[in-house]
């Protein structure tokens, strides 16, 4: 046997056994790593509007129950939404050994369906049952998500805008394990918008995010009670159009002194008689409107604005990447005497932003004699210390919390912010929907004829010329 031929075989075994080393190593790697994943559970949500990362409120309120909760997820598999309800309560899964979660496909599992439909008076397939002791709660799919409705139009079929899951699945649990629903009175008779009210201005969208948020609402005449009652978690006035009378003022303050919560929604150019109760709890009501240039959107009014600058406080922590609509607003200052009270700017105008005093002209100029140099700002919360403390937020615009604009950017969060703060429920703070964004890329000509000779010719070829080097220096 010639030494070639020997140097030939020894290095044809060298080789066998580099394969054979590299194959255990393999396995002792994926035999490791499966191990590790049956005693770590993780997962990573790469999508961009991260549809199952669950935020720090639904950790807070899932990882403290106290109770057991089952849910029931009725669904058929082939529904739209299916697989993303799926994969988001098996995120809630992780966080708690209390919740239960059972799956049930009504075309397939007859009896099981027809016994939840008797249990929880289901009349609808596609619903998720929450269940805790006596209560129970069930969400379909219109609470889930919002629909874009426009192909209707062309005969065709909604289309999905953005996943509600999180927020609908964490007030769900809430509202079957809570005790008691924070009670929210909304003032009428002063031409307030109206919870009850359908119409573009009406706040029966507000009504039922609050709703959703375990909350109580009724709308209250303040003329009706001699006083508000202490179990009134917050009195909301949105907007008020005609002066509020002494009395109601009166039961507002002693409502105040006694440590109530108010968020109060103050429309430029109305005198709504609020002005000198809120400028003895710290706040100034400017007589202007706000306008920002540079916040300005298009084709509309520089009083049509925007806010993406907040302060650091509890209501506005979350929402450094949001941004609020205002229609039309006021500006809403921290008075110079504070008389011991702790008033805190939430929302600003930009610095180029002013409160325009001459409010009768088409087209706003700063005034620096007359108008309020920016930064503006348009909303504050006050706290006065005490057992309880007394708490309030004062905006300077109703508009942004209609049917028609409550939905947009930030506009919910400031407020639902806002009223999970005055009842002390500021671990609530922070759940909005998700957006299923189709993210898509648009390249040029030249950049496809790129990619094309990239993929199909470069790279092909740089292939073939590093294997033929390879076989080469084997030769040698």
């Amino acid at each position: 046997m010639t030494n070639t031929r020997i140097k030939t075989m020894a290095r044809k075994s060298l080789m066998g056994l580099n394969l054979v080393a590299t194959l255990l190593l393999l396995g002792a790697l994926f035999i490791l790593v499966n191990f590790i994943a049956s005693r770590r559970y993780g997962r990573a949500d790469l999508t961009r509007s991260k549809i199952t990362a669950l935020s720090d409120k639904t950790r807070q309120v899932v990882g403290q129950l106290k109770n057991p909760v089952t849910l029931v997820v009725f669904y058929q598999p082939s529904h739209r939404l299916y697989q993303l309800v799926r994969d988001l309560l098996e995120e809630y899964e992780q966080l708690s050994p209390k919740l239960r979660i059972e799956y049930v496909d009504p075309d397939q599992d007859i009896a099981r369906a027809q016994q939840l439909a008797k249990q929880f008076a289901i009349e609808r397939t596609n619903v998720v049952v929450f269940e805790s002791g006596t209560r129970h709660k069930y969400l379909s799919d219109t609470d889930l998500a919002d629909y874009d409705y426009a192909a209707m139009q062309l005969g065709g079929s909604p289309s999905l805008k953005s996943f509600k899951g999180e927020e609908a699945f964490t007030s769900a649990i809430l509202n079957v394990t809570q005790s008691t629903q924070p009670l929210i009175w909304i003032t009428t008779g002063h031409g307030e918008k109206s919870p009850e009210d359908g119409e573009p201005m009406g706040l029966t969208q507000f009504k039922k995010y609050l709703e959703r948020e375990n909350m109580q609402v009724e709308s209250k005449a303040l003329l009706e009670r001699a006083e508000i009652p202490q179990e009134v978690r917050a009195v909301i006035i949105p907007g008020p159009t005609r002066n509020l009378l002494e009395q109601e003022l009166l039961a507002l303050q002693a409502y105040l002194d006694k440590g109530g919560r108010v968020l109060a929604l103050l429309d430029p150019l109305t005198d709504t008689g609020l002005e000198d109760l809120l400028n003895r709890w710290g706040v100034t009501a400017g007589n202007d409107i706000v306008v920002d240039p540079t916040r300005q959107l298009p084709f509309v009014s520089a009083a049509n604005l925007f806010v993406t600058s907040y302060t650091q406080h509890p209501i506005v922590e979350r929402m450094q990447t949001f941004m609020t609509l205002f229609p039309l607003a006021r500006s809403i200052q921290p008075a110079k005497d504070l008389n011991g009270l702790t008033v805190t700017t939430l929302a600003i105008t930009s610095p180029q932003g002013w409160g325009e005093t001459q409010t009768n002209v088409e087209q706003f100029q700063f005034d620096s004699e007359h108008d309020l140099k920016g930064p503006v700002s348009i909303a504050v919360a006050v706290e006065r210390q005490g057992q309880p403390p007394t708490r309030m937020v004062v905006i300077g615009d109703s508009d942004f919390l209609s049917n028609a604009q409550v939905s947009n950017v930030g506009n919910l969060d400031l407020a639902l912010g806002a009223l999970h703060w005055l009842a002390e429920q500021e671990q609530l703070i922070g759940i909005g929907p998700k957006p299923l964004e189709s993210v898509k890329l648009n390249l040029t000509a030249s950049q496809l004829s790129g990619i094309f000779w990239l993929s199909f010719v470069i790279f092909p070829c740089c292939s073939l010329l590093l294997g033929a080097g390879m076989w080469w220096l084997r030769r040698k």
